[in-house]
């Protein structure tokens, strides 16, 4: 687990501008869309019903959409065809249906910037693949399964959030890698996600997890949500690029002791690489 390298005073205008809005607090953060902000909500509504998720889906025929061809993919064993959100909450349950319909809806809003298709989908690839690790780490720990997939999800949320600013800063090299961006979205994705999460009206928890990722001990009470977030991420790095030695960091890895996971539950989540990986792909 890495932490973020800190930006150098190389950095060009574009960049220094975006720091001192962070620094200052006057960052400019983006509104979810009014379903997507609903079903964030409803979603984490210990009350809310299949009924009331699929009426707010009916409401956004695009997303509905998604969320039925989603729900089709081979990763959820659709042998005959979910025709209806009905039917898909049946099948699939209310969980699955919440996770699905949130990853859509906060891709369609922020994962999204001409001329930077390729890299957004990358990194969009990595997010579910976290959230869906992180899932079977909260299962493995009898913890909120839920919660623990949207912490995994958006966890690197800060990035494409910055990407967006340094875009729209940058005017005609927008299309263009700004030198020193990464620097910036490393060192600052954490905090911006966390802010992010906070102007989204998310839980406590939820935002210290994702604003320690990369230090889970500072987390404090929720440092549990953020160690496994934090061994999420790794997961995540490695289903995308294993090999013997992510193999011996895994192994090694700082989150195992305080999550209480021993070498068999290891061995036990890595056996799920294949299914994760299919399920990361259906919502990709």
């Amino acid at each position: 687990m890495q932490a973020p390298a800190t930006p150098n005073s190389q950095d060009p205008e574009v960049l220094d501008r975006i720091i001192a809005q962070i620094e200052t607090g006057r960052l400019e953060l983006p509104l979810l869309p009014q379903t997507a902000s609903q079903i964030l909500s409803l979603c984490q509504s210990a009350d809310c019903t299949m009924q009331e998720l699929a009426d707010l889906l009916q409401r956004d025929p695009t997303l509905a959409a998604n969320v039925l061809r989603v729900a089709n993919s081979a990763a959820h064993g659709a042998v005959e065809p979910i025709v209806s959100l009905q039917q898909a909450a049946s099948r699939l349950g209310f969980s699955t249906l919440c996770e699905i319909a949130t990853a859509i809806a906060v891709r369609g809003k922020i994962f999204t910037l001409r001329g930077r298709e390729a890299e957004l989908a990358r990194m969009w690839r990595h997010s579910a693949t976290a959230g869906t690790w992180a899932k079977e780490i909260a299962r493995k720990r009898r913890r909120n399964v839920e919660g623990a997939f949207l912490c995994g999800l958006l966890h690197d949320v800060g990035r494409p959030v910055l990407m967006q600013l340094v875009h729209e800063l940058a005017g005609p090299a927008a299309n263009a890698h700004v030198e020193g961006e990464q620097r910036v979205y490393d060192h600052f994705h954490a905090e911006v996600g966390a802010r992010l999460l906070v102007s989204w009206a998310m839980p406590a928890w939820m935002v210290a997890a994702i604003d320690s990722h990369h230090a889970p001990a500072q987390a404090g009470e929720h440092a549990e949500a953020a160690w496994i977030v934090a061994l999420a991420d790794d997961l995540a790095h490695w289903s995308e690029q294993p090999g013997a030695e992510a193999d011996k960091a895994l192994r090694a890895h700082p989150a195992l002791e305080p999550l209480s996971l021993y070498e068999e539950d290891l061995d036990a989540l890595l056996a799920l690489r294949e299914r994760v990986a299919a399920a990361a792909e259906a919502i990709s």
